[in-house]
């Protein structure tokens, strides 16, 4: 019994094997035929390279069609896409790499506005992504013209005529620096004065405008009145003596004189307010210092002018943040010690100039021959000697920085020749990752310094790293620490800091 149920569960395992396979190639072919379904359209292409037949055609990453027909239309490639979704004039299309290993594949955008597309339509609208050899043939380009720029500056400071001028300019800078600090320390109360005058005087003019401005119309008022009672006791006058000539008659004279009194006092009254009518007229009209201060608005502007330009100018060096730091490098393999100075300017949180003093121990190594011809028949008649001078000397930088994001950029001097740098910063600017390369014609190998900081104190961090990685010879390990003050640190400590007594 076990012997015929035995082949018989065999027969049935490859039968069952044989259905899979049919359905899973079944499958299979029905995911890799040919889609009659849809429409065909076309777009023209300066290059296909990458695609063939079949490629993939996709919206938003999702399969719509694929390439019918790739053939040639003049110096251009003519390809034939069968698509199974809407499709307007606006339509766009673009060849998109999808690896490195030079697979492509097209992506649609449907449209919006335009007239749908029907079969045998076109797509006018076709976009490229750049090439990679484009790109390499950019970086070269980037990478010829920093050889340039470190060239020149290796011309401009690579001597000591180059140091001796930077040391100048920077000795200039610092004198101006100061000099900027003490007219600002010095002028600051004066310019204060000034604008508390000048806001005064706008006040006061102001005030005695309005005050003028309500007086003159309280005169005109009281003249207006005056008169109005002059007229009226002119009036009751003429009727008490109308009615009563006979009984004033001999009073008539005082009266007439008294009369003759008023008149002359209003022909002064109307003096007076002509005379405040011709003020107020000519102050309407700008005439005077008065008129001129009240209708002329360019004294205020340039007042404003003047404060605005005062605080841009006082801003500028607020915002300017000193920083000074201070670090001692060992060698392991020279067992000798590194000393760096430095002081970085820095106007914005991106940005800084860093000026670096570089005790080196390793210093300026030359390499000097002697040839001596000989007569001596029992020596070798050419005599060479070799000699290494090692000049242990001071060694400047000067960079300029830009920080993007957690990236920081570097180019300038480094230790008296051209170079470039970069820097990492991480977990809130206490990990810092860094390298620099320069000196690129001192060795056979440019020089390149790799290490990393971490600041576990707000001012004192620790550093390790290797420095000549290219140059097997020169290779060094080295580890070090150092300190870090800004100006409001140093403006606490000395502060802080009793005075010494006389």
């Amino acid at each position: 019994m076990k012997e015929i149920l035995t082949p018989f569960r065999v027969g049935l395992v490859v039968v069952g094997a044989l259905v899979a396979f049919g359905w899973m190639y079944g499958k299979i072919e029905e995911g890799i035929s040919d889609d009659a379904s849809g429409y065909r359209v076309y777009a023209i292409f300066a290059d296909v390279s990458g695609l063939a037949q079949k490629s993939r055609v996709v919206i938003a990453g999702i399969g719509v069609g694929e390439i019918d027909k790739i053939e040639l239309a003049g110096d251009k490639a003519k390809v034939w896409l069968r698509v199974n979704t809407p499709l307007k004039s606006d339509a766009r299309v673009a060849k998109r790499q999808a690896s490195l290993l030079g697979e492509y594949y097209l992506q649609l955008t449907p449209g919006y506005t335009g007239t749908p597309l029907g079969d045998g339509d076109q797509i006018t609208h076709v976009d490229y992504d750049v090439a990679p050899a484009d790109l390499m043939n950019g970086m070269k380009e980037i990478v010829a013209n920093v050889q340039d720029i470190t060239a020149s500056l290796k011309r401009v400071v690579g001597d000591e005529e180059g140091e001796q001028k930077l040391s100048e300019i920077l000795t200039n800078i610092n004198e101006a620096v100061a000099e900027v600090n003490k007219a600002v320390g010095a002028n600051a109360p004066k310019i204060d004065v000034v604008v508390d005058n000048v806001v005064k005087v706008t006040e006061n003019a102001k005030l005695f405008t309005e005050e003028f401005r309500r007086d003159a119309r309280v005169i005109l008022a009281d003249a207006r009145k005056v008169a109005s009672d002059a007229r009226d006791v002119a009036a009751n006058v003429k009727a008490i003596v109308g009615e009563n000539q006979g009984k004033v008659q001999e009073g008539f004279d005082g009266v007439r004189g008294a009369v003759s009194r008023l008149q002359g006092a209003l022909d002064k009254l109307d003096e007076t307010l002509d005379r405040a009518r011709s003020i107020a007229i000519k102050i309407d009209e700008g005439q005077g210092t008065v008129g001129q201060l009240i209708n002329d608005d360019r004294l205020v502007r340039n007042v404003n002018e003047l404060v605005e330009e005062s605080g841009q100018f006082v801003k500028k060096f607020t915002r300017l943040q000193t920083v000074v730091a201070m670090r001692s490098e060992y060698y392991l393999g020279q067992t000798a010690v590194k000393n760096y100075l430095e002081v970085r300017l820095q106007p914005k949180p991106d940005k800084y100039y860093s000026l670096t003093l570089v005790d080196d121990p390793r210093g300026r190594t030359t390499f000097r021959e002697t040839v001596t011809n000989s007569s001596a028949s029992d020596e070798d008649p050419v005599v060479r000697e070799q000699q290494t001078i090692t000049e242990d000397r001071f060694r400047l930088s000067l960079q300029f920085a830009k920080r993007f994001y957690f990236v920081t950029g570097r180019i300038g001097i480094i230790e008296n020749t051209g170079g470039l740098g970069l820097d990492l910063i991480l977990f809130e600017d206490t990990l810092e990752l860094s390298t620099d390369i320069f000196a690129f014609d001192e060795n056979v190998n440019p020089r390149q310094r790799i290490w990393g900081t971490y600041t576990f104190f707000t001012h004192l961090y620790v550093a390790a790293g290797i420095d000549d990685v290219w140059n097997d010879e020169l290779t060094d390990f080295f580890v070090g620490a150092g300190i870090r003050f800004t100006d409001d640190d140093l403006k606490a400590i000395f502060t802080a800091a009793p005075a010494p007594s006389l």
